[in-house]
Order: structure tokens, then sequence, then C-alpha cells
């Protein structure tokens, strides 16, 4: 078919009709978002990219004239929300390696990730609630490496006089929160897809361990049941679990015998909500005095996974039949 605008070539021409969005990658990056070993951090650049998608302003036009009216922004929040879960989901990925990729951002200093505690309309407190903020300057860099001195920003596109360019107002109002910033919380480890050989201190390990830990039991499923009374008792479970994993040595004591550091923590990392709830039901129905709760919660913690269905299944019996 004969087109006014044709190029020539059939297959261009098709091209050309057919409406294609989406993340723009920049060949840049693919020398800019390196690892040691000179090779691209291609995870970190497919998400950088969905990042950048997120952060460009979204033209609203007169319907009828077709003229730009104003800019918003693509997010209800003041920065973009995500969580590893989402970053997993969206690029088909392990854990390791999203908290890999985004590690690997925020070093770069393009993304540097905010953790809020926010409180939601119903009273609940959701904790480490995690937003990426976008840094312009460092994206200039890397977008454009051969400009020594920075690349001056871009003209906006024009608007039509007497509009403005706005964003939209925030949404989730509903949330207020302290800011916790923290450029990298997450372990590097040498078996990911692009992994960076450095070595994370103290307090990014066992960040990253209550991160594991919270997503593993549900976290804010948990505390928002009963109406968010089990959430000091939960916190607790979740800081002694992360105190146990997180600090490697040779053995631990669960209920006066010695496991493998490795065993015990392969075990506790196992645990998801049930087994949460189970040991606080455990609790509740206690009636001697403990004199450890320490051992006693960390002992109960272990032996979850093994006792709990014998634990329901006589409960069950009693219920039905009076079984002792």
């Amino acid at each position: 078919m004969d087109l006014a605008y044709s190029t020539g070539n059939e297959i261009v021409d098709q091209v050309a009709e057919i409406s294609i969005t989406g993340n723009i990658v920049p060949l840049a990056w693919f020398q800019t978002l390196t690892g040691e070993s000179g090779k691209p951090m291609l995870l970190a650049i497919d998400l950088l990219a969905d990042i950048v998608y997120w952060y460009r302003p979204k033209e609203i036009r007169d319907e009828g004239t077709g003229d730009l009216l104003r800019f918003e922004k693509r997010f209800k929040a003041d920065l973009l929300q995500r969580s590893y879960r989402q970053i997993e989901n969206r690029f088909g990925v392990t854990k390791k390696q999203a908290r890999t990729a985004l590690d690997f951002l925020c070093k770069k200093g393009v993304i540097i990730k905010h953790l809020r505690d926010e409180l939601t309309s119903e009273g609940v407190m959701l904790h480490n609630n995690m937003y990426l903020e976008l840094v312009p300057e460092k994206l200039r860099e890397l977008t454009f490496p051969q400009e020594t001195y920075g690349v001056p920003p871009r003209e906006p596109p024009s608007v039509k006089r007497n509009t403005t360019v706005a964003s939209k107002k925030a949404g989730g109002d509903d949330l207020k929160g302290a800011t916790n910033t923290e450029t990298t919380t997450s372990i590097s480890a040498k078996d990911y897809d692009n992994p960076i050989h450095t070595e994370p201190d103290e307090m990014e390990v066992i960040e990253a361990y209550e991160q594991i830990i919270k997503e593993n039991i549900s976290y804010d499923c948990l505390v928002m049941e009963n109406n968010g009374r089990d959430r000091s008792a939960i916190d607790e479970l979740v800081c002694l679990l992360t105190e146990t994993v997180s600090i490697k040595r040779k053995s631990i004591v669960i209920n006066g015998a010695k496991f493998p550091y490795e065993v015990v923590k392969s075990q506790l990392l196992k645990l998801n909500c049930d087994h949460v709830r189970y040991v606080l039901n455990c609790m509740r129905e206690n009636t001697t005095k403990i004199r450890n709760i320490r051992n006693y919660l960390l002992t109960a913690l272990y032996n979850a996974p093994n006792t709990i269905d014998n634990y329901y299944q006589a409960e069950v019996n009693h219920d039905m039949y009076g079984v002792e």
C-alpha cells in the first residue's frame, strides 16, 4: 500500500504504525552501570529504566484542542513506592537478585532508598515501607558521561499561556510516617547474577535479615490482625529472630542443647505467619512461670515447624471429643 510518509522500506513503514510505549534504556548505561567485572548490570539497568519511567511527567492535554494543559506525576505519594516483591514479580527474578540490583543503584547514587513507618487510617502501624527517590543530577552523569561538566537540563515542553505545570496532589494522606533514609540495606553475595563483590557491614546484614523475616512471616498482615493488639509481641519475635540469624557463631543453644548455627538459621528462616500465630497462642495459653523468656521463645520458634500440626490436632480432638 502506498503511503504518503513511506520510507521506501515496507518493514519500517509497518513498524511506524505500531505504537510502542514503555521504558527507555540509554545505550550509555551499558558503560556507566557496570560491575567490577566490567560487564553491564542488566537487571539494575532494567530497574532504573522502570523507575525513570515513573518519574517522567505525564502530559495532560485538552480533549478538544489537543493543547498541553499541565504535567502530573504518575505516582500517588511524594516518592515512588516499591517493594522487593514487586520488583521480583515485575522482572521475574529472585529476591536476592532484586536486592542486589537496587543496592547497586543506591551505591551508584542514582537512587536513594527511604524506609518509612506509616500509620494507616485504621490505626495500624506498617513498618519499613520502601520508597525510591531518583537523583536527577546523577542520572544525567550516567546518561551523558561524555559531558565533563554535566549536561544542561532540557527545556520542558512549552505549554499554552495561562496554564500551569502542576503535580497531582499526593494520595494516601491517611499514611503519616517518619522517614529513615538508607542508601543500602541489602546483602551482597557472589552467587547473584552480575555480582557486586563487596562485603556488607553488620548493620546491613541485620537490616537485610529483618526485611527477609518480615516478608517470610507476612508481617504487615500479622500486625493488622486482632486490631493490632499483638504488634508488640510480634515485634519482639522479629527482633529475636533477626538477632539469632544475623550474628554468626559456631552453635546456638536450643532448649539446653547445642545446635550448629547454620542448622538453626535454616530452620528459623523457614518460619511463616502460621508458625508465628502458633507461638503467640502457646504464649497466651501458658500459665507457668517462665524463668528465661528469650530461651523459651527461641525454643518455641525453632520447634514450631515440627510441633504445629500436633498442637492443632490436639485442639481439634479436645473441641470435638473432649480428649485431654
